[in-house]
Formats: structure tokens, C-alpha cells, sequence
């Protein structure tokens, strides 16, 4: 039979049931509940399902199992980072009360509704699925078909050529300019970058404070000359503000936050377009991603001898791993310089 415990401020329940002559373990879980009225409805529609697991056929199960019961038991017991929640809200509004039997189909829907966005982006929706998928698998007793992962076009750019990364700058928008050249000199990630307050740069002390990271934690980095001069521009022509938003769209707006949205980066179409022109003033065909700029902006830091741990604190990365692929840009500087000799 199944019993339920407290443990801290939510019910778990662990156990065993039988049916017929077989005999289904149960190892302990959350019910998610803090109530024990709750937790007990809770318990007696898990022993329903398991029953139905073993007298039902898999396809029937697979039927009546839907994505929000395979949610549910994914949110009770695991820990949900911000990004995640995000990813999860999209997946909510195209796959709520679909049956797992039908999830595949539904992909496919859904990718046709997504048919502007890059590959990446449907990759991380793909994976946040699949994680919710095989977390229930165990849980709920189902056999769900997997999203396959769509083939990447564009290749990660890791470091410019030398030479491009001035003629590429140039080849944005005025408007836009300004952004692009805080991506390529601070190395933020989109989202910090057009969520700067004016609140959060400080001209006098050459600092700029992300409060809007992506693992949560604030970080106060310098700023870099070329930025100073860009912020100190915009301040002046901007009145000299105290708060608000430092980079607004062509209506005026703030801009809004692109994975909220369900779509792919906010200023995608700028810089493709910015890519199209440096090939035709300058015939330099390249595939990159708004996102490269940040690994343009760590290679050039460890080539420039900057330690692994600074450029992890500077580029606000949760582990140093993430850091280390840069390494080997260091040691090819290293061989290029001897060679010159």
C-alpha cells in the first residue's frame, strides 16, 4: 500500500501496489502538496494511474496521460531556473492538454508556427520537452516518442577574423550601433545588454552593474573605453536621465525580452542585415550569431593574457568549464607569436 509523509513543509508518498499477482514499488517522492487532504487525492490518483499502467495498453495510457500531467510531476520535484520557465511558458501555450500519444504531431505544429526562428532556438524548446517527457516517464509510467533535435546550420564563431570585427561594427544601423559595439567591448548577452537602466551606469566611476543576468546573480563590471564614449553620448542626447531604459527601439520603446516572447533574438533581423552589407562593401561573407560577439569578446580577452577566473567573473559565467573553451585560443596566440620571430 501507499503511505505518506512529511518531510519538511510537502507530503511524500512511497509504497507499493498490487495488482493482480504483481507488485508495483512506488520509491519515495513529493506529492507537491502541503496538505494531507491534498496529498492523500494526490496518492489515490497515483495508485489509479499504476493500476491502469499494467491492466491498460501502452498506447491507451500514452492517450490518456496529457503534456500538463507530465508538467505537473516535473515542476513538483524540480528546481526551475529562470530561462527554463520561460521555455516552459512557450511550451504551455502550443501543448497544453495534448496527449502524449499526439505530442510528436503537435511538434510539428508547432515548429511550422516557429518557422522564423533559428535552429538553436527550436533545439532548446526540443530539449525542454524531452526533459519534461522522460522526467514522467518513470513518474506516470509512460513510453513517450522524443523530439529529435533539428541539425545546426550556423557554425559558433569564436573569434573574427582579424580585420572584421571594426568593418563589421560599422555596418550596423546608427540607431543600433551603439548596442553591437557594447556586445563586441563588454561582452554581455543580449538580454543584459538592451536591459541596461541608466541607473546601472555610472560614467564617473567607468562601471556598469547587470542585474538582469541570466544565472540571477548581479555583477558590477568596468566599462570599456569605446563603451564610455558610446554611454556618455547617449546620456548627454538623452537629456542626462537617472533612470530608464538605455537602449530604446525605433518607436521609442524599451525593448522587450525576445524568449518571452517565444522567438528568436530581438535585434536577429538588424544583424543579418548588417552581415548582407559587410558582404557587399567589403566581400567578407561570414555565418554568425548576435550571440558570437560574446565569444569574439572571451577569446580576445584570454589572448589578451586575462586570466581564466577574471573573464569568468567579467562574463558573469556560472562555472569556470563554460570558460576553459577558450583556453585554446591562448596557446594558438602563443604559436603565431614565436612564429613571427
Amino acid at each position: 500500500m501507499l503511505t505518506i509523509r512529511k518531510r519538511g513543509e510537502l507530503y511524500h508518498v512511497r509504497g507499493t501496489v498490487r495488482v493482480g499477482n504483481k507488485t508495483i514499488k512506488v520509491p519515495e517522492r513529493s506529492t507537491g502538496f502541503r496538505k494531507s487532504s491534498d496529498a492523500k487525492e494526490y496518492v489515490g490518483r497515483l495508485e489509479k494511474e499504476i493500476v491502469d499502467s499494467v491492466l491498460r495498453p501502452e498506447e491507451s495510457r500514452n492517450q490518456s496521460i496529457k503534456f500538463d500531467d507530465c508538467l505537473k510531476a516535473y515542476m513538483n520535484e524540480k528546481t526551475i531556473s529562470i530561462p527554463n520557465f520561460i521555455t516552459i511558458k512557450v511550451l504551455i501555450r502550443h501543448f497544453e492538454g495534448v496527449p502524449v500519444s499526439e505530442i510528436p504531431q503537435k511538434w510539428n505544429v508547432f515548429c511550422a508556427a516557429k518557422d522564423d526562428i533559428k535552429e538553436g532556438t527550436l533545439n532548446r524548446y526540443a530539449s525542454q520537452l524531452n526533459a519534461i517527457l522522460n522526467f514522467a516517464k518513470d513518474r506516470l509510467n509512460i513510453t513517450p516518442q522524443l523530439i529529435k533535435r533539428k541539425p545546426v546550420n550556423d557554425a559558433i564563431v569564436f573569434l573574427l577574423p582579424e580585420g572584421v570585427k571594426e568593418k563589421l561594427l560599422s555596418c550596423y544601423s546608427r540607431k543600433t550601433r551603439p548596442i553591437f559595439i557594447t556586445l563586441a567591448y563588454q561582452g554581455f548577452r543580449e538580454s543584459e545588454c538592451l536591459h541596461l537602466d541608466w541607473k546601472d551606469i555610472h560614467l564617473k566611476e567607468k562601471m556598469i552593474v547587470i542585474r538582469t543576468s541570466k544565472n540571477g546573480e548581479t555583477r558590477i563590471v568596468p566599462m570599456h573605453p569605446k563603451v564610455w564614449w558610446v554611454m556618455a553620448r547617449k546620456w548627454i542626447k538623452a537629456g542626462k536621465p537617472t533612470t530608464g531604459a538605455v537602449f530604446l527601439t525605433i518607436y521609442g520603446k524599451p525593448y522587450r525580452d525576445g524568449r518571452k516572447l517565444g522567438g528568436g533574438g530581438t535585434l536577429m533581423k538588424v544583424h543579418h542585415t548588417a552581415l548582407k552589407k559587410l558582404k557587399e562593401q567589403y566581400g567578407i561573407d561570414i555565418k554568425m550569431r548576435i550571440h558570437d560577439w560574446r565569444h569574439d569578446w572571451a577569446s580576445r580577452m584570454v589572448m589578451a593574457g586575462v586570466d581564466l577566473l577574471t573573464v569568468q567573473k567579467l562574463g558573469g559565467w556560472k562555472s569556470l568549464e563554460m570558460v576553459k573553451r577558450y583556453a585554446t585560443f591562448s596557446s594558438k596566440h602563443e604559436i603565431d607569436a614565436i612564429n613571427k620571430i
